[in-house]
């Protein structure tokens, strides 16, 4: 199944890159859920992240000047990103959309860059709102509209994992174009921890993605630890590590954030691998009374969920669910409510939520892994962590309700003080610092 990569790649390297394959797709099924599942998960090291301090951001978008006029120079012309998406707000299947919107923002009235969003609708037409605020927006309907998207198109930004054939037929009109595949996500890695859903067992056609990019740019060191553990760094692809950009809404607004509340609150996707119960179940396992729990995002309406009736039924007392939504006023509603904001879960690559809490001075617990764990580590004593159990499942819950019992004792004037002083974490994320990191990859591809 490995065979039909689609160009060409050293034998030997192809041969070993199916051997490794096979092998560690062997392990995934036959050993699971014994040693190496776990390893994989829990074995991951992250180097520390220094903070660039608020002052110095006058001195990168200096640098980001300096480093598109070196491109400019190279090209002799604007540079002309093709950014290939199948989501768009309001077209939102999960995080991608939120990236995609930064991705354009963060390089809006370039002198030297220009973005050029190009929208695969064969699922989805384009709304009639998303050419009225991008126009310069290009559409592929049909495989017949790919040449005239891609023709004066200097580098592919890539975000899809599905479309293999899109791929293919780009490379095969424009074959020294550079692609650069963006990893929101290791679908392998989200089929093994949300217990191999039938929504991500097609895993494969993403390492066929991988294998056909110049380079693919991960979203956080945990992911790209993840993507050696597969074997993918054997790949004839190029690989670094760049974070989402954030851009913090509230630097010079104080919300009105009710710092006695203990009322939790899970924000996001309802799914295995982000254990969004463990704020109930620990709250009523534990019997800690009077602490009540908002659940927002539970997705009633694509597939059912019976799971959640089930849970809304049990803990009917103190378990308020809001279902999925695009409403803006509802998510305003939600932070109002909330106290204490809940990140949880067993595998997340990198975690806009916990920008927004931090953003928001919302006081956060947060699961010590993953793509969370790299952005409070400078702050990690103003924010309220607790170890992740990926093995066992009662023993997670018990890590997080000792964490839960901590923070609760935390006074009001104290949990403001942290929230203030957690938001320096953010200062790594900043468009102007992303947008550097973004601008040094353009100019290695150039280079080479």
């Amino acid at each position: 199944m490995f065979i039909n990569i689609g160009f060409p790649m050293n034998v030997f390297t192809q041969i070993i890159l199916i051997f490794r394959m096979i092998i560690d797709t062997m392990k995934s099924y036959i050993w699971y859920p014994n040693e190496w599942f776990y390893k994989t998960l829990i074995s991951t090291y992250i180097d520390p992240i220094v903070s660039e301090k608020t002052e110095n951001r006058k001195l990168n978008k200096k640098l980001n000047k300096k480093l598109n006029k070196k491109l400019n120079k190279k090209l002799n012309k604007k540079l002309k990103i093709g950014l290939l998406t199948n989501e768009i707000p309001p077209i939102i299947y999960g995080g991608v959309a939120t990236w995609i919107v930064n991705f354009i923002q963060m390089f809006e009235d370039d002198e030297m860059v220009e973005v050029v969003p190009i929208y695969l609708a064969y699922n989805d037409k384009l709304p009639e709102e998303c050419k009225e605020k991008y126009p310069n927006i290009r559409v592929i309907e049909m495989s017949s509209d790919i040449y005239e998207c891609f023709e004066d198109i200097d580098v592919c930004v890539n975000n899809l994992w599905i479309a293999l054939e899109t791929i293919h037929q780009i490379k095969s009109h424009f074959p020294d174009l550079n692609i650069i595949s963006v990893c929101h996500s290791l679908i392998r890695m989200e089929n093994i921890t949300n217990l191999g859903s039938c929504y991500t067992n097609n895993f494969n056609q993403q390492e066929i993605t991988f294998a056909n990019s110049d380079y693919v740019v991960l979203i956080s060191k945990a992911e790209e630890e993840y993507y050696k553990e597969f074997g993918y760094n054997m790949f004839d692809t190029k690989t670094c590590v760049i974070y989402n950009s954030y851009q913090p809404k509230y630097d010079d607004e104080s919300l009105d954030i009710n710092y006695s509340s203990n009322t939790l609150g899970y924000i996001g996707r309802h799914v295995p691998r982000k254990r969004p119960e463990l704020p109930i179940v620990s709250v009523n396992q534990n019997k800690l009374d009077g602490i009540k729990v908002v659940n927002m995002g539970v997705d009633y309406d694509r597939y059912g969920n019976d799971y959640w009736k089930i849970l809304e039924k049990k803990y009917k007392n103190n378990l308020k669910i809001i279902p999925f939504t695009s409403d803006k006023k509802v998510k305003e509603d939600y932070w109002k409510e909330v106290g204490i904001n809940c990140i949880t879960g067993i595998y997340e690559p990198f975690g806009y939520t916990i920008c927004e809490c931090l953003d928001r001075r919302v006081p956060v617990i947060v699961s010590n892994i993953d793509g969370p764990k790299e952005i409070v580590e400078e702050v990690i004593n103003h924010v309220y962590t607790y170890e992740v159990d990926v093995d066992r499942y009662d023993n997670d819950i018990q890590n997080f309700t000792e964490t839960l019992k901590e923070t609760l004792q935390v006074d009001p004037e104290t949990r403001k003080e942290n929230a203030e002083k957690a938001r320096i974490a953010l200062d790594k994320l900043r468009p102007e610092k992303i947008k550097k990191d973004w601008v040094n990859l353009l100019f290695e591809i150039l280079e080479n």
